[in-house]
């Protein structure tokens, strides 16, 4: 009876303990697929969403700058970091399930002071030596066993620490390359627009040389030449700001792959705008769960967090721990191993804490309270995700018909504007009027390309938002299993295998 009262009371203690945990399960209400992947988007070509979703754009430059870019980023060299952080804190936890053993050897030597009361009777002795010498060489072995699984829950933790970081390195990947693809497309936008900044300057020039000329023959106005020379101020005072905002985008491409300014620039040579890409998507949100590296890396640290309330909770029982030692002690090198000099010791020590004011339920507490808030950034992940995709979905399908539009705009101004040069070449028109239509020709345009730039953007974002072809299957971790239920561990093991 004496030696099964503790056992009962531990029991109760334990089951007291966690008799009313709420499940840290996240309970997510998604649509079973996007409201806005129905809509028309202009009958874009369909790409399939891999992991090397940006070569879809059949552009090798831009192929060239993302594998680059994954080379040399340092987001991702920062993320390999945490990772290899998170490897060495696993293989320390997975170490303490196991018994550890040191070995040691030591040598010493001592002379007795001879006005030691003890070497006074022992120097009476005909064998007395005051100098001593002493030799040894012991293996010392010590094992924590597990039995209420606190270093076990300590292993699932940092194993799902290590999960997320690896989720994380391949999130700042996705993140690099879309960054990288949305830096590229602008950056052909602004060479673009420049290019169309000067043709503006250059039509500029020459209409305002012919309505030089035609003051000096007297058919202008002083009003005419005023305007045309106000209009070519406007013209070359736009190109200074496209100009320094394509140079920024370079620079941005060179510091997304780790390097200093300058090779973007030389690398980018002149191109079109890749053409915007629908994504092919058979599922519905609930497959971001599995496809965003982000939601993963949030439902890891969930984990973790949930089996440190776990870890925490064995603080309430006590630790048993079994030592041993092995080895010989001697006088002298020649006889150290030696049936006479060995010397063996065992112990068993179980330790616990008799009250501690509160200090084990504040533990709880804060693991429960860090738990909860891994739920809260699960869900919140999870919902911007969603929210994230819808927006994609949406972007695309109505920037494209927006882009198709000004298309049509610039075609019929186009012709609009042949016809008001001719008028005007003939007389039949007024120099105000051609210049309002060539004026808006050159709006319409200007507004085209970034529009078509931003429905091509739009793709990325979408590939983006959607995963990039990522699937939660890759991460290859060693997360242990969940230990057999104790009542120890009833709490914080509800996804140490999800």
């Amino acid at each position: 009876m004496f030696v099964r009262t503790p056992v009962i009371l531990l029991g109760s203690l334990s089951l007291f303990a966690c008799a009313s945990q709420p499940s840290v399960v996240p309970v997510m209400d998604l649509a079973p697929a996007y409201a806005s992947a129905a809509l028309d988007n202009g009958g874009l070509r369909v790409a399939p969403l891999d992991q090397a979703w940006w070569r879809s754009f059949d552009d090798p430059v831009l192929n060239r700058l993302v594998d680059e870019a994954l080379l040399g980023n340092l987001d991702i060299e920062t993320a390999a970091a945490r990772l290899q952080q998170a490897a060495g804190a696993l293989r320390v936890a997975a170490s303490n399930l196991l018994p550890s053993a040191t070995v040691g050897a030591s040598a010493s030597t001592q002379r007795q002071s001879l006005d030691d009361p003890m070497a006074r009777i022992a120097s009476a002795f005909p064998d007395y030596d005051r100098t001593n010498s002493l030799y040894g060489l012991s293996t010392a072995a010590s094992w924590e066993l597990d039995v209420f699984g606190r270093l076990a829950a300590a292993r699932r933790a940092t194993g799902a620490d290590q999960a997320a970081a690896l989720a994380d390195i391949d999130g700042a990947r996705l993140s690099v390359a879309a960054e990288i693809a949305t830096a590229y497309i602008t950056a052909r936008e602004l060479q673009a627009r420049v290019a169309i900044a000067e043709a503006r300057v250059q039509t500029s020039e020459r209409v305002r040389g012919l309505v030089a000329l035609r003051f000096d023959e007297g058919s202008a106005s002083r009003f005419e030449v005023d305007q045309a020379d106000a209009d070519l101020s406007a013209s070359r005072a736009t190109l200074p700001l496209v100009e320094a905002g394509l140079d920024a985008t370079l620079n941005r491409i060179d510091l997304l792959s780790g390097r200093t300014p300058g090779h973007a620039a030389a690398l980018l040579g002149r191109g079109d705008i890749p053409a915007a890409l629908s994504v092919a998507v058979e599922d519905g949100p609930a497959d971001l769960l599995v496809r965003r590296p982000d939601i993963v890396a949030a439902e890891r640290r969930l984990a973790a967090a949930d089996a440190r309330v776990a870890e925490a909770l064995t603080a309430y029982y006590p630790r048993l721990t079994v030592q041993g030692l092995v080895g010989f002690l001697s006088s002298g090198l020649s006889g150290l191993i030696s049936d006479d000099t060995l010397q063996a010791a065992g112990s068993a020590g179980l330790s616990g804490r008799l009250f501690d004011f509160g200090a084990t339920r504040g533990g709880v507490e804060a693991a429960r309270g860090r738990t909860r808030e891994a739920a809260a950034g699960y869900r919140s992940t999870v919902l911007r995700a969603v929210a994230e995709a819808e927006d994609g979905f949406s972007r695309l399908a109505r920037g494209n018909r927006h882009a198709l539009e000004l298309e049509q705009s610039q075609a019929a101004l186009t012709r609009a504007s042949a016809t008001a040069r001719t008028a005007y070449d003939l007389g039949g028109l007024s120099l105000k009027d051609a210049l309002d239509v060539q004026r808006r020709l050159l709006e319409v345009e200007d507004a085209a390309i970034t529009a078509k730039a931003e429905a091509s953007r739009a793709s990325v974002g979408l590939f983006r938002v959607l995963g990039g072809g990522w699937t939660a299957g890759q991460l290859q971790t060693d997360v242990p299993d969940c230990p057999k239920t104790t009542p120890a561990t009833q709490e914080g093991t509800a996804r140490c295998n999800a």
